[in-house]
């Protein structure tokens, strides 16, 4: 799929092992072919706030690990329930960071 794609999103979560397995997809890519490089610098990271006990200092932690690896990294703030405005914001930077690379 990914010689198909114009467009990568990694979505993660502040947790090391799931953050870290996204990091380890865009450093294979980035050695695979020009063309997977290309598609791994541009990429868009999405950092959610699985763990409702997690910081925002984890999530921009993650986020910041991902700042050489991708074009941009988002975070997304978690509450359970309903969405709140900060998380409907989140999101919406999200589509829009996903959009910019379109």
């Amino acid at each position: 799929m990914i010689d198909h794609t114009d467009q990568l999103v990694v979505a993660t979560t502040t947790r090391d092992d799931h953050a870290e397995a996204g990091a380890l997809l865009l450093e294979a890519l980035a050695e695979r072919d020009a063309g997977s490089a290309e598609l791994a610098r541009d990429a868009v990271v999405i950092v959610n706030q699985a763990d409702p006990k997690s910081t925002p200092a984890e999530l921009a932690r993650v986020a910041d690990g991902y700042r050489s690896l991708a074009r941009e990294a988002v975070t997304v703030p978690l509450r359970y329930g309903s969405l709140r405005p900060e998380t409907q914001r989140a999101w919406l930077a999200a589509g829009a960071a996903v959009a910019r690379g379109l």
